[in-house]
């Protein structure tokens, strides 16, 4: 005998009762009452009601995330490879979660990602090997800072986890290992 419909009966009942949320000091939420009303839910012993209101509680405590190393040219035209550590912690959760975005996680790496691309870019091989325990970090940092301001992430530190020259190759046609062009 199938007895699903008295789970799926229990469920559409309980949906009537309040539930609690407990949010840990080092996460925060966010409630859509409604689907379209966003309440912040601050740490602490929270009710919210479920059959009217959905919830995401997710860290905003430091966090670390390693941004896959990139090939680059550099200005003076050298093909580098980067990777970067961005060291952040969620200042608005209104503002990461709750209005603007989507996936904190994925709009994080994403706009890392670019700020490597357009840092790099803008120096030779010589000057960043020269500043690259300093200069290149300070305006790395900075620029991630300055990107993801607008969705509530503040950036504590971003640094190059690997750097190097290199050689690009690519899978072109029946030749697996044929050089890229230099650039």
């Amino acid at each position: 005998m199938d007895f699903t419909w008295l789970s799926d009966l229990i469920n559409a009942v309980l949906s009537f009762i309040p539930r609690p949320a407990i949010i840990r000091a080092t996460h925060g939420g966010i409630c859509w009452r409604l689907g379209y009303k966003v309440i912040e839910m601050k740490p602490g012993w929270r009710w919210w009601w479920p059959l009217i209101s959905d919830i995401e509680i997710i860290p905003v405590a430091r966090q670390t995330n390693n941004i896959p190393t990139q090939a680059l040219v550099t200005k003076d035209r050298k093909q580098v490879v980067a990777g970067v550590m961005l060291i952040f912690s969620i200042k608005d959760i209104m503002q990461a979660i709750g209005h603007r975005n989507w996936d904190v996680g994925t709009t994080v790496n994403d706009i890392a990602a670019a700020a490597v691309v357009k840092v790099i870019t803008n120096w030779t091989l010589d000057d960043l090997i020269t500043n690259i325990t300093e200069t290149v970090e300070e305006e790395l940092t900075a620029t991630c800072q300055k990107q993801l301001r607008q969705f509530g992430v503040t950036v504590h530190r971003c640094s190059l986890t690997d750097f190097a020259p290199c050689r690009i190759y690519k899978i072109v046609g029946n030749n697996p290992l044929s050089q890229s062009e230099d650039v």
